[in-house]
């Protein structure tokens, strides 16, 4: 295989012995579909992109302004016209929602008729699915007439999803019956192939006596990654029927025999194609594609229409079967204008769901054609993708190292002269977190011309049911994948799989599923599997070279893993540095092209699965344990562009097991086996997180005991506000002044057992967990698992009456058994469903539990369950003692959250109501978290201390401190303290403690702001306005101020609710100004002063 030198490599030829940044931008814009297009690329030259940016490249260069709806943004189409936009080289872009009346502001614009139309032929583009069209047309059909100075042209990316159940669909059902009513000032034009979307594009632009309409293939083709060229420029002032004669196209397509029978008509697109392929093997079917459907042209239709036909079958976009249609209506009507004999009309309405059949099932679209057409095993028979046709399948996730690795290998055959390449990259977003890619590449020779026109989903069906097993190579750049996915299904028998994993040959057995082992008994799959991780890592180790990316390496050694394993037995050591060479020159770096051909070829192994299956299998099935009888999940394409990305920190993923107690019983006895830690004292770090005190979570934890549960306030008030204890001789805890305590907190007893009745779970049953990689102790790298009971795992760790996120919506409708729970769920998942999520989230503040009881189709086992709720997170409370006064004991000061929602039911904080409940002498885990409040470095600075309600906390903690050091003859300065809530007699918090702390002149000024003890409300701010003198003097560094005061460098705290900051913000204003002579900018300047100073610090929640 001759490949042209340099041509494609991550790293050209001329790379120099160092791969800095700015080599790894070039990689990344080499890599690209869209770093050679811009709005200047002159026409035809040949380039290796997609068609979508192409159109988006014309769009720029020949409009004033690109409105860019949300609709298109979600179909990947507006975001490079931004970016040329912004380097001011393009066009004026203007962002929009999709919205019933969608284009008034554009009627507006055309009716301006400026100079700055005028400049670029007065075109406006727009961008918008179908979705958002029909929301455009009834503003469109009062268009003024398009002229020089003044016309639209809708770029439309023919892409959307049918709600509620998100499916992607090619169909036009939701605008085709709103093309109608479009005046004849309007065209709408469709393409199928990348070839002519570009060209139609061209012709949209050019043809100036209409408003353009063009819906493009953005279902798949359009989003093709192949070599392209760049249309010709065609004249600005052309008809559309002379602009569409210059390209080479017509009205009306036709392919089959000449004498055809029967005929079936179609719009451009993606089922089009496949039916035009399919009729060039049938000697009585012939199929019309519909080019330009306004204005519909009956002339050119009977034209195109053989005179042997009998019988026209119309193939219209509906919504619902039976329901009428415009195209049928627009074939009909040009019958009645054919001269002779008229064949017979028929109308087949193709709704969202058939279409996605059709184009995804090579057998089930020869069986339409057969059931409608009458003409038996002739379609059956017939062989729409030639044998000589190669396809490639690359499975991962993004973010990954290896996440370029589809376009790198594409463009190895792209740039080859005789070789055609198709690469198509899809997305399923929600199967998994975070999201997987697909990527399809297909490589035919370059005489094959017929193979451009078969869409990607009919060469290569792809997810659930729709696998054929065709598929001549799978490369998988994520393991984990490999144990949750179907990856060997879409394999033909006896091809190859490469796995890039960390895992040896050995670890790939014991986490393959034991239905994927039988998969790849049954079909004899190669299996392949090679550590680029490591192996870049030891080719970039010896000579120290730190400034080289691993990233390029690792794509370096995939690429010839490729070509190692897809040329087979006939690639040597040899051959591969000679194409090595040519792909990359002499060098990768400074690493030689033999050093690393030689390292590959050495870590490429091989994983030799039995014929039948082991004893071990057997005795213990799959992943060695449990995991491997989840059902392998399939994957669905459903998104052409997504938005959330993973990083590669996610091989080795673990989910949670059911188990049994023997399986508990063997993580206790046999630790090491099992990845677990000694607990055995003197085998323990002290400085580590204790292995058997929650390895689940990530903070280093502490298990304190209670030791007080005091409540402060009345117990006929409506607030609970009460002061804790813990008691910490012996964990080793320590706190600084300031920092806050993380509560561990568990769910309630009786809701726990409401939920294992309601749900059918055994308290008792064991479940074993992983331990997320970033929680391990630092000494140790292999996967660990704790076990436990169900009962504890609810109460002590899984989130089950949490607020869900909405990626827990998508994740549970795959588990939901009825079709309308699994699409609601869908729905509230999606972007369209945001204010559903806003009003659960919000307003009824619903828990993972009740959103189960709502959809109790939806019933995960248990297992999944944990992984899909996650754990319960720490809440954190600032620490209201100092460990210099208290010693081995720390405080907290808590008030109980509770509230209503509209509907009634009662809400409770979650670890406030644990706190709250906490009986003296019971054990607590917590963890400590650093805080802005810390105390300033200087005793004898003074300090102001604002706090509302428990936002008192940490200032007990600073004058327990202060007080501490006075007791040691330590010199301390001015303490100020400024404390707020509602009622003296119900809220003074500690108030007996500070009485005692100014009696003793710890507390040297005190400001007490009871808001409702009077008929004005009074608040700290007006406590703080009436020491307007002292505090100018503390903080504003006043000439005229005592020398202590002057010199002391004083420090403003204020902690507690956000509400109060601006009226406090506004006081120090008040302060600066009357007493320090600082302008209102001045006084601003100088409180930012002593924010970058830490003297002015807020801790508000």
């Amino acid at each position: 295989m001759a490949i042209e030198s340099g041509a494609i490599s991550p790293l050209s030829a001329s790379s120099t012995s160092t791969l800095n940044e700015k080599h790894e931008e070039a990689l990344v814009d080499k890599l690209a579909p869209h770093s050679s297009v811009s709005p200047s690329t002159p026409p035809n030259v040949s380039l290796v992109t997609s068609a979508s940016t192409i159109i988006e490249s014309l769009a720029s260069r020949h409009s004033s302004s690109v409105f860019i709806y949300d609709t298109a943004k979600q179909a990947g189409v507006g975001h490079l016209t931004k970016v040329w936009s912004s380097r001011h080289d393009a066009s004026h872009v203007v962002e929009m929602q999709s919205r019933p009346g969608s284009g008034l502001i554009i009627a507006g614009r055309l009716g301006q008729s400026s100079s700055t139309h005028a400049g670029k032929g007065g075109i406006l583009s727009a961008y918008t699915n179908p979705e958002g069209l029909a929301q455009m047309i009834p503003t469109l059909v009062s268009f003024p007439v398009p002229t020089a100075a003044g016309r639209l042209v809708v770029q439309v990316p023919g892409v959307s999803s049918i709600r509620p159940s998100l499916q992607l669909t090619p169909s036009l059902a939701t605008v085709s019956s709103s093309l109608s009513i479009l005046p004849d000032t309007f065209a709408v034009i469709l393409s199928s192939t990348p070839k002519e979307s570009v060209d139609l594009a061209s012709v949209s632009y050019a043809a100036s006596d209409k408003h353009v309409i063009h819906i493009f293939d953005q279902y798949a083709s359009a989003r093709e990654t192949r070599r392209i060229t760049y249309p010709h420029l065609l004249n600005g002032s052309d008809t559309l029927e002379k602009a569409l004669a210059t390209a080479g196209y017509s009205h009306f397509d036709y392919a089959g025999s000449a004498t055809a029978l029967i005929i079936l008509v179609a719009l451009a697109g993606p089922l089009g194609s496949a039916l035009g392929v399919l009729a060039r093997h049938l000697p009585n079917v012939g199929v019309i594609t519909v080019r330009v459907l306004r204005p519909w042209s009956p002339e050119a239709f009977n034209k195109a229409v053989p005179h042997s036909a009998k019988v026209i079958h119309v193939l219209s976009d509906s919504l619902h079967e039976g329901s009428a249609n415009a195209l049928f209506e627009d074939v009909f009507g040009a019958s009645l204008e054919r001269e002779g004999h008229a064949p017979s009309i028929h109308d087949h309405g193709i709704t969202p769901t058939t279409l996605s059949e059709l184009i995804h099932s090579p057998a089930g679209l020869k069986k339409f054609v057969s059931r409608i057409a009458g003409t038996g095993a002739g379609v059956l028979s017939a062989h729409l993708v030639p044998t000589t046709l190669k396809k490639l399948l690359f499975v991962g996730t993004p973010g990954v190292p290896l996440s370029t690795l589809p376009d790198v290998v594409a463009h190895s055959f792209m740039t080859h002269p005789s070789i055609e390449a198709r690469l198509l990259t899809d997305y399923d977003a929600f199967s998994q977190a975070g999201g997987m890619t697909v990527s399809r590449l297909f490589l035919t020779s370059r005489d094959t011309p017929e193979v451009d026109e078969l869409p990607a989903n009919i060469i290569l069906p792809f997810g659930g049911e729709k696998d054929q097993g065709t598929t001549d190579f799978v490369a998988i750049s994520d393991d984990s994948l490999v144990k949750t996915h179907h990856v060997f299904k879409a394999s033909r028998p006896h091809s190859f799989v490469l796995l890039f994993s960390k895992w040896s040959t050995e670890e790939v057995l014991a986490n393959l599923p034991t239905a994927s082992l039988e998969l790849i008994r049954e079909k004899s799959l190669c299996l392949y599997v090679l550590n680029s991780h490591a192996t870049a890592a030891e080719l970039l180790k010896p000579k120290a070279r730190e400034a080289e990316s691993r990233q390029a390496m690792e794509n370096v050694l995939a690429h010839l893993a490729f070509l190692r394993i897809y040329v087979g037995t006939s690639c040597t050591l040899q051959s591969l540095e000679k194409v090595a060479r040519g792909l990359f020159g002499e060098k990768v770096g400074s690493v030689c092209i033999p050093e690393i051909v030689a390292m590959l070829w050495e870590n490429i192994l091989q994983v030799k699965v039995s014929p039948t299956p082991t004893a071990a299998e057997e005795s213990c099935p799959g992943a060695q344990d449990v995991e491997s009888l989840k059902p392998l999940r399939s994957f669905e394409i459903n998104c052409v562009e997504l938005d959330s990305t993973r990083g590669a920190e996610n091989d080795g993923q673990q989910f949670s097991a059911m188990g049994s107690i023997q399986d508990a019983a063997k993580h206790i006895v046999f630790k090491e086996a099992f990845g677990l830690p000694s607990t055995k004292p003197s085998e323990v770090d002290t400085t580590d997180q204790h292995p058997s005190l929650r390895p689940d979570l990530e903070d280093r934890t502490f298990l304190v005991k209670c030791a007080v549960n005091r409540r402060l306030t009345p117990t006929t008030y409506d607030r609970n506000v009460f002061h804790l204890e813990f008691d910490t001789a012996g964990t080793g805890l320590k706190y600084e002044i300031g920092e806050a305590l993380g509560v561990h907190g568990w769910n309630d007893e009786a809701e726990v057992k409401d939920f294992c009745r309601w749900y059918g779970l055994d308290p008792d049953a064991i479940v074993s967990i992983p331990v997320p990689a970033s929680h391990r102790p630092t000494s140790r790298n292999v996967p660990l698992r704790h076990t436990r009971t169900v009962f504890q795992a609810l109460q002590q760790q899984i989130d089950i009456f949490g607020k869900p996120p909405k990626s827990f919506y998508s994740s549970l409708a795959e588990h939901a058994k009825t079709k309308p729970h699994q699409m609601a769920l869908r729905f509230i998942g999606a972007a369209e469903g945001a204010d559903t999520l806003k009003k659960l989230t919000e307003v009824d503040t619903v828990s993972f539990a009740e959103v189960l009881a709502m959809f109790d189709s939806a019933r995960p086992d248990f297992a999944a369950l944990c992984d899909l709720v996650g754990d319960i997170k720490p809440r954190h409370y600032s620490i209201a003692s100092a460990q210099s006064a208290v010693g081995d004991r720390v405080d907290l000061l808590v008030v109980t959250v509770d509230w209503v929602t509209p509907s009634g039911s009662p809400r409770y904080g979650q670890c406030t109501r644990y706190l709250a409940g906490l009986k003296v002498g019971q054990q607590v885990t917590v963890s400590i978290k650093p805080s802005v409040m810390k105390l300033p470095p200087d005793n004898m600075q003074p300090i102001v201390m604002a706090g509302l309600g428990t936002g008192a906390a940490p200032f007990r903690a600073f004058i327990q401190h202060r007080a501490h050091l006075a007791a040691q003859k330590v010199p301390i300065g001015p303490l100020i303290y400024y404390f707020g809530s509602r009622h003296r007699s119900q809220e003074y918090l500690y108030g007996e403690e500070l009485e005692a702390y100014i009696d003793g002149g710890i507390i040297t000024h005190a400001g007490f702001a009871f808001s409702r003890d009077q008929k004005k409300k009074i608040y700290i701010q007006h406590k703080m306005l009436e020491d307007g003198k002292m505090l100018a003097e503390m903080l504003g560094e006043l000439e005229d101020a005592s020398a202590t005061n002057r010199k002391a460098k004083g420090v403003f705290y204020l902690c507690g609710p956000t509400w109060p900051v601006p009226d406090v913000y506004e006081a120090l204003l008040g302060a600066l100004g009357e007493y320090g002579g600082y302008s209102r900018e001045a006084a601003a300047e100088h409180i930012e002063n002593l924010k970058e100073e830490e003297r002015y610090v807020l801790e508000v929640y």
